[in-house]
């Protein structure tokens, strides 16, 4: 059996006639009749009735197009996505990083490596470490002094990539509406789920005193930075959020610190690679990434 038979099979039931599905297969005409013999005898039935002039494919054949089709088409699939798997790196990240920087982190390594594809997998950063040992080549994520990560593999290496930082940030227009930040008034905050690496974060280092000295009126959770961010810009309240996330904002004004008032967290950003599992390519990704 060969694949070229099932297409030949395809070029004739589209083009009704032998001559034209020959060309079209860029093979003579007898060649042609052969090739669709030898798959009548693979299969053990005619699919061409040759004795009418011209001929006709028989009611099997033509029964059989769409299984056919569905055939070719999955062999294609398969060969493609040997090919992609081959080539790709797929990375586990924490939602936040998953937008401040892999973009830029497959951009540099796309400048060295152009034929490397990557998939990307966001998830919370407590699910993170099961995700990249079930299914990832690397991880990035986030870890600070009161929430360390440890694995417990030997074989796993990791490179620390430089800090973030959570900044508490509100809106020009919020801040102006607010007036000055005084003790015992009402803070509208946006805020990550309880429970959540970043949320925990927050709870150990700044919400504290916060709740101690203001009168916090929580306005909305989302465990997606990217969510709270766009909140914050619509004026909805004060979130703390990555640094590397709103750079853009707080350069042009947009966005406004408040960590002198309401404190920040120091985040590590950390990259990890299963050093006895994975192949030459991510490898080569991972030491890549660490002397950007």
């Amino acid at each position: 059996m060969e694949l070229k038979w099932l297409e030949d099979l395809l070029a004739l039931l589209e083009e009704k006639s032998i001559t034209r599905a020959a060309e079209r297969r860029h093979v003579t005409q007898p060649a042609y009749s052969r090739r669709v013999k030898q798959l009548e005898e693979w299969l053990g039935v005619e699919l061409v009735n040759r004795a009418t002039k011209p001929v006709n494919i028989r009611p099997i054949g033509l029964a059989m197009e769409a299984d056919v089709r569905d055939l070719v088409n999955r062999f294609y699939a398969l060969r493609n996505k040997a090919h992609e798997n081959q080539n790709k790196i797929t990375f586990i990240a924490q939602h936040t990083l998953s937008v401040s920087r892999i973009p830029q982190i497959i951009r540099n390594i796309n400048t060295l490596s152009p034929k490397t594809s990557f998939r990307v997998m966001p998830a919370n950063n407590n699910d993170c470490q099961n995700l990249f040992l079930k299914e990832g080549d690397l991880l990035l994520c986030y870890q600070n002094s009161s929430q360390p990560i440890n694995f417990t593999q030997a074989s796993i290496v990791k490179i620390k990539l430089g800090n973030d930082y959570l900044l508490p940030v509100v809106s020009k227009e919020l801040a102006i509406k607010m007036g000055p930040i005084k003790a015992g008034m009402r803070l509208p905050i946006l805020m990550y789920p309880k429970g959540g690496f970043l949320a925990e974060s927050l709870a150990h280092m700044c919400l504290p005193p916060i709740f101690r000295d203001y009168r916090v009126e929580l306005v909305c959770e989302s465990a997606f930075s990217a969510s709270l961010k766009e909140m914050v810009l619509g004026s909805m309240g004060i979130a703390w959020l990555a640094k590397d996330l709103i750079q853009t904002e707080l350069e042009s004004g947009a966005l406004m610190s408040l960590e002198d008032l309401l404190g920040s967290v120091v985040l590590d950003v950390l990259l990890f690679c299963k050093e006895d599992e994975t192949n030459d390519q991510v490898t080569n990704a991972f030491n890549m990434i660490g002397s950007f």
